[in-house]
């Protein structure tokens, strides 16, 4: 049973925190820089026209800390979580980020020496329009990944589609801390969402994209952007010394975080599928969040982008764990408000632009 002491110390962690945790300034963002996986511009050789199929800004809503005390089998498996969630945030703020990601892609495209396949020729073909049925979700889709709830967007009139899990590295597997993905089946709670099922099984895009690929004389071009929120951390300690030698010891944890704009390495990335392509998947790690591989030639950025922590209002909460609370057994809980719209829009885009430019210099013709 968990003491008062075990439960004030929980409380004092949870208000030691419960302010804005930054006063940094908006700054000046670091160059991006770019690498390629696995592939080389060379694998671009057969034709110099591309179709923009997919552009897809994921805004990460929610990420977490978890800790837990000791280790080996006879430890103290107490643990303490941490989840920074920015729940809210407007739809049109974020249809305009993706519709500058968009506009962006392709004029650095077309200044790295490609030709674009007209917008309408690409969504009126037959293939496309299969991809996006077998694929596809509906825009401002609530799903998740590896770092935690996200919200899907793209610029319409190209729909949300994502890559065959087997390409995307573990990075595809949801994770939810707010309830965006259903704990039976990994299902988004936006209706006609993805599922940890439908993911899995979209095998067939590969060979579509090829196929659409062949059928224009030009590369197939996907872009994904992840737009980050922050970290959360939390921590574990229990008193042996103040309890005396029959005691179990008393615990008590505490949890922080910091909320931040940024841009996420290696899941970012521009990727090509060749006429001359595999039209089977990419092979990619499948044991860990590596570097994501959905197309013959891709681009990615390499290493993150961070900006301003001053965009952001926080408040915080806490609670204990137990029989009706199940889950951690100190939990901690930041959400962030965006205070700043304009301030956040010009970064996202700026940290966006410098990645497009960096990923497609690799590429130029």
């Amino acid at each position: 049973m968990l003491s008062f002491r075990v439960l004030a110390a929980l409380l004092v962690a949870a208000l030691a925190t419960d302010v804005a945790p930054s006063t940094a300034m908006a700054q000046t963002l670091p160059a991006a820089t770019a690498a390629f996986t696995d592939s080389a511009a060379t694998g671009l050789a057969a034709t110099r026209r591309v179709a923009i199929t997919s552009v897809v800004v994921s805004f990460q809503a929610s990420v977490a800390g978890t800790k837990a005390q000791g280790n080996g089998m006879l430890a103290d498996k107490n643990s303490a979580q941490t989840v920074l969630a920015l729940p809210d945030m407007d739809p049109a703020l974020q249809a305009a980020i993706a519709a500058e990601a968009y506009r962006q892609l392709k004029a650095d495209l077309t200044a790295a020496g490609f030709e674009i396949v007209p917008e309408a020729e690409v969504v009126a073909n037959a293939t496309y329009q299969e991809i996006v049925k077998t694929s596809g979700t509906p825009n401002f889709t609530r799903f998740g990944n590896a770092l935690g709830d996200a919200t899907l967007v793209s610029p319409p009139p190209l729909a949300p589609y994502l890559p065959y899990a087997m390409e995307g590295s573990l990075f595809e597997q949801p994770k939810s801390y707010i309830g965006w993905v259903s704990k039976m089946g990994g299902k988004s709670v936006t209706p006609g969402g993805p599922s940890l099922t439908s993911i899995q099984s979209t095998w067939k895009v590969p060979g579509l994209e090829v196929q659409m690929a062949r059928a224009l004389n030009a590369h197939v071009v996907k872009a994904f952007y992840v737009v980050t929120l922050g970290q959360a951390t939390a921590s574990r300690m229990r008193d042996r010394i103040a309890t005396g030698p029959e005691s179990p010891g008393q615990s008590s944890g505490q949890g922080s975080a910091l909320a931040e704009v940024g841009l996420l390495a290696d899941q970012t990335r521009i990727a090509f599928r060749t006429p001359d392509g595999n039209p089977k998947w990419q092979k990619v790690p499948v044991t860990r969040a590596s570097p994501a591989k959905d197309g013959d030639v891709v681009v990615r950025l390499a290493p993150s982008l961070a900006g301003s922590t001053d965009l952001f209002s926080m408040t915080s909460s806490s609670r204990l764990g137990g029989l009706f609370n199940p889950g951690a057994d100190f939990q901690f809980s930041f959400v962030a408000t965006l205070t700043d719209p304009a301030a956040y829009r010009a970064e996202v885009q700026a940290m966006i632009g410098g990645a497009n430019s960096a990923m497609t210099a690799l590429v130029k013709r």
